[in-house]
């Protein structure tokens, strides 16, 4: 890993490992530079990269305590855009670090040479014995007053000299100062660990909460449907030639709503009108031939039945020339997809059409789904959220639940309920999300109950 850290290099081409010599007004324009930064992230970058430019180093490391405990961790390493947090020299580099840096050790500069670097851990020794720049050089980043907030480790092959040093200095305090200014003098905000008495305190608080008492309560698909709906169904087998109202609307006891083709009929009736002059006509010719022939009176009978048959299907044929068109048997509303879906088509005796309803006689029908199942009453609340009214909702009451699951359209387990609405009646075919209620739990038993049933299913117990 050491082979592919990138080495920094000055302005100049040379390799930043040597002794970094920097003038007056190098250092102030550095310094100006890092001052503009307006973000931290940008900070920290300039700080990796740039800081060649006054002092030679071969690889630069950024550290600020952690967010949780005392410790430091990376956050910039120069040459990389981010840093791999399970990469092992970074894990070897931040235990060495931590380490070292303890208590007041932290608010120090400290020099190191890790070429004959030994540690219990073998992986960790392995590390940064590879790690080809040994000479590593610690410099802290400070409040005004107070302790040490993170640092600069430089690393490179040889040793610091102490005007190194002292730039180095310079730039830590301009940096520390920059970095408290873009977050407001808090560049780390740290999580404390809560003592005894507050986790006690925590841990009774989290007690009483999971104790409170809460509704169970599921969501599910909800559709408004007729509460007695009057099916109206083809009366005849034909072709459907004209739809009279439009979907949904309001029509009286005996208004006109379906026609059919009445070609067929009516030539049914014609033929059943035919057959029936027919058979008359033979009646009467056998009558008259039974005064002249009494062996005919035989024959009589037998064209007297027939003379019935044709008259019983001419009254079929009238009353299926009767039925070409529907008429509403009571008054309603109009239920069914689009006219296109029907004129032209050919149905057969008894294939449902439409259906009647009392707009105002309607039901919430919910499609729980078997995942969400649990134990449900008559009486039960019930609010509904409908599409058309996202924002407000509707309330209803449980009054049956389905005791077996049904595949949806949705190919969704589910149960069926239905709930009748309380206050508003809300539009047939209006569709959204209810949300049921059950009984009275603990909020515990509401939160795990789902993680209790499959683990119970996982061990069959």
């Amino acid at each position: 890993m050491a082979e592919a850290d990138p080495i920094i290099k000055r302005p100049d081409g040379t390799a930043s490992s040597g002794a970094g010599e920097g003038g007056l007004a190098a250092l102030l324009q550095y310094e100006a530079e890092l001052r503009r930064h307006a973000e931290v992230p940008a900070l920290h970058y300039f700080l990796a990269n740039e800081s060649g430019r006054v002092v030679g180093y071969d690889q630069l490391f950024i550290m600020r305590r952690s967010r949780f405990g005392s410790g430091f961790e990376i956050v910039t390493v120069s040459s990389l855009a981010t840093v791999d947090r399970n990469a092992p020299l970074i894990h070897a580099i931040e235990q060495e670090m931590n380490a070292r840096l303890v208590d007041e050790a932290a608010t120090q500069v400290m020099v190191m040479d890790v070429s004959s670097y030994t540690n219990p851990e073998q992986g960790v020794e392995m590390e940064i014995r590879d790690y080809p720049f040994h000479h590593w050089l610690w410099q802290p980043l400070m409040f005004e007053e107070g302790p040490c907030f993170g640092g600069l480790l430089l690393a490179r092959t040889n040793e610091f000299s102490e005007s190194e040093k002292a730039r180095l200095a310079r730039i830590a305090e301009t940096a520390s100062h920059a970095w408290r200014a873009l977050t407001h003098g808090h560049p780390v905000r740290q999580i404390r660990k809560p003592t005894k008495r507050q986790t006690r305190i925590l841990l009774g608080l989290l007690v009483v909460v999971l104790l409170f008492p809460v509704r169970m309560s599921a969501l599910a698909p909800v559709e408004v449907v007729a509460a007695r709906p009057f099916a109206l169904t083809a009366p005849v087998d034909g072709v459907i030639s004209r739809i009279h109202v439009v979907p949904n609307a309001l029509v009286e006891k005996g208004q006109l709503l379906v026609s059919f083709d009445d070609l067929k009929l009516s030539n049914e009736l014609q033929l059943a009108e035919d057959q029936v002059a027919i058979a008359k006509a033979r009646a009467e010719r056998a009558n008259i031939e039974t005064f002249t022939d009494h062996s005919r009176a035989r024959e009589m009978s037998i064209t007297r039945a027939e003379l019935e048959l044709a008259r019983a299907d001419l009254s079929y044929a009238k009353a299926m020339y009767e039925r070409r068109n529907i008429l509403a048997p009571r008054a309603g509303m109009a239920i069914y997809s689009d006219r296109r879906d029907w004129e032209g088509r050919a149905v057969s005796i008894g294939e449902p059409i439409m259906q009647l309803s009392d707009p105002q006689d309607v039901l919430f029908r919910i499609n729980l789904p078997a995942r969400e199942q649990m134990a449900l009453a008559p009486g039960n609340k019930v609010k509904v959220f409908l599409d058309i009214q996202p924002l407000w909702s509707l309330t209803g009451r449980l009054e049956t639940a389905s005791y077996q699951a049904r595949m949806t359209p949705d190919e969704v387990m589910a149960f069926a309920l239905t709930a009748r609405p309380v206050g508003d009646v809300p539009r047939i075919g209006s569709r959204g999300t209810a949300r049921v209620y059950g009984r009275w739990v603990p909020l515990a038993y509401s939160l795990f109950r789902r993680p209790i049933a499959s683990f119970r299913q996982f061990i069959g117990f």
